[in-house]
């Protein structure tokens, strides 16, 4: 069934579930047309995989949102704020916290481990006498006398930290999607809820990327711009701030399609292990198929989209008075279904970065 969601429903989980492209190119549910075999258009294919979700699930839940525009972030949050109330907007806020102060500490203290044994510098402390504000990831690694090994550090620090707090952020995931009213809304009791408080197999190759890549991209990045590119944080200030900017960028681009696909994969774990109870989400939650298999669903089966070809749109320019052909529909959402939800992912770089600069404004560094 097409999914309701938007791609910009919230920075925590921005339409990572969804199991169908976005609302403007389908009917609602409640109201959708029936068509005829004859009918123009008409693709029995793609419309039996439109609607295989609703023959095991007829009956939507009514906690699930009717969004009036899927591309639009204050209709979400309107939405969920009349459905839920303020509360609904927040959900997952404990969880969350809780979530990044464990991966903070566990990482840091991987990391710290990891240095001793090896006999070198720790990646988290910087070394320089003034470290640029705009450093990727919050390493450093250009002062270490061995860079590869510190960036092989700082990697499998963040590997380990987020394979053990899997089913914590399980529980924190399932918290966001479940409506508010639902039991139970407290991070033990959910985490009681799970088959097992260990990194379940099933999604274990998606968390190790979703946890290692995004460290790996912006641990390298300096070293690669000082080393490759001759940028350096202390020659070239501003050139190292616009390059480590657009690299967080690319960062949020390798990090959107793993991120669709974990969350989907907790949902589906937690969805098993509550012993054939249906678990009611806001959303509807699109099927796991593993890494490969979710992504292939996501671009190539679930849902439609339209496509205009350059030259039907010419010959409709060229002749004003013959109707406008119709554009074709697709299967699948194709590749920018894995990347949706990156509009608030841009926001919230903007942001930190507005407000670092904003704060550095008037500073003195190396005062003290």
């Amino acid at each position: 069934m097409i999914s309701k969601v938007s791609s910009d429903s919230d920075y925590e989980s921005p339409s990572y579930f969804t199991a169908s492209a976005p609302l403007q190119h389908t009917p609602s549910r409640q109201s959708r047309p029936r068509r005829r075999k004859d009918s123009p258009g008409f693709d029995s294919t793609s419309e039996i995989g439109s609607l295989s979700a609703a023959s095991t699930n007829p009956r939507p839940s009514p906690h699930t949102l009717d969004l009036n525009s899927s591309s639009s972030l204050t209709a979400v949050l309107s939405t969920l704020w009349q459905t839920e109330g303020a509360w609904g907007t927040w959900k997952g806020t404990n969880s969350t916290y809780i979530h990044t102060v464990f991966l903070s500490t566990l990482t840091s203290f991987a990391r710290s481990f990891f240095a001793t044994v090896f006999a070198i510098p720790d990646p988290g402390l910087s070394f320089q006498i003034n470290p640029p504000s705009g450093s990727a990831g919050g390493l450093d690694i250009l002062s270490s006398p061995a860079p590869l090994a510190s960036l092989a550090v700082a990697v499998s620090a963040a590997s380990i930290a987020g394979i053990l707090l899997a089913p914590l952020d399980i529980a924190r995931t399932k918290l966001m999607l479940t409506p508010s009213t639902h039991p139970p809304r407290s991070i033990l009791s959910t985490l009681k809820t799970l088959s097992s408080w260990t990194l379940p197999w099933s999604i274990a190759p998606v968390t190790f990327l979703h946890s290692s890549l995004p460290t790996l991209w912006s641990t390298s990045l300096p070293l690669f711009l000082r080393s490759k590119l001759g940028v350096d944080p202390l020659l070239t200030p501003n050139v190292y701030a616009a390059a480590t900017f657009v690299g967080q960028g690319l960062e949020l681009g390798i990090k959107l399609p793993l991120e669709t696909v974990l969350r989907r994969g907790q949902m589906h774990v937690s969805q098993s292990a509550s012993q054939g109870q249906e678990v009611q989400t806001v959303v509807e939650v699109g099927q796991y198929k593993g890494l490969i298999g979710t992504m292939r669903s996501i671009v190539y089966e679930e849902g439609e989209r339209s496509i205009q070809s350059g030259s039907a749109t010419v010959g409709a320019a060229a002749r004003p008075g013959r109707p406008a052909r119709e554009p074709q529909r697709r299967k699948g959402q194709g590749f920018e279904g894995l990347w949706r939800g990156w509009r608030v992912g841009m926001w919230g770089l903007i942001g930190v970065w507005g407000a670092a600069t904003l704060g550095g404004v008037g500073s003195k560094g190396g005062e003290f």
